[in-house]
């Protein structure tokens, strides 16, 4: 439980930089671009990050011998939801469509080397 204290430690201050930055570019160079769901959109992204770190976890101290299967199946369920999440908004806001999506994948990129990163690191702590 201590590496995921950690975890969401990094998580809350990655995720404090990430919208410190976002606030400075939207009130500036990005204004034209500027959507109000993106704060919606950041705290999907962290709280389902923080969700499948836990689960990672979770899965290596209790049933490490099906780890590759349980991170492939919680991977697929999350890329469900975001899936899920970007055609609905899309759908609903074809106008916006093209700024969210850019915005969305840039997120989704930033959280996903920070996750791997973390995950390696502790992966490699347990081995």
């Amino acid at each position: 439980m201590q590496a995921f204290k950690r975890f969401l430690l990094r998580e809350l201050l990655f995720t404090i930089c990430v919208a410190g930055i976002a606030f400075l570019l939207f009130g500036s160079l990005l204004a034209d671009y500027y959507l109000p769901i993106f704060w919606i959109m950041l705290g999907v992204i962290a709280l389902l990050t923080g969700i499948f770190h836990y689960s990672l976890i979770q899965i290596q101290e209790n049933q490490s011998s099906r780890f590759s299967q349980r991170f492939m199946m919680i991977s697929g369920i999350k890329m469900m939801i975001y899936l899920v999440f970007i055609t609905s908004y899309a759908f609903m806001n074809p106008e916006k469509a093209t700024s969210f999506l850019i915005s969305f994948f840039i997120l989704y990129l930033l959280y996903t080397v920070f996750e791997v990163i973390l995950s390696v690191r502790y992966l490699k702590k347990k081995q």
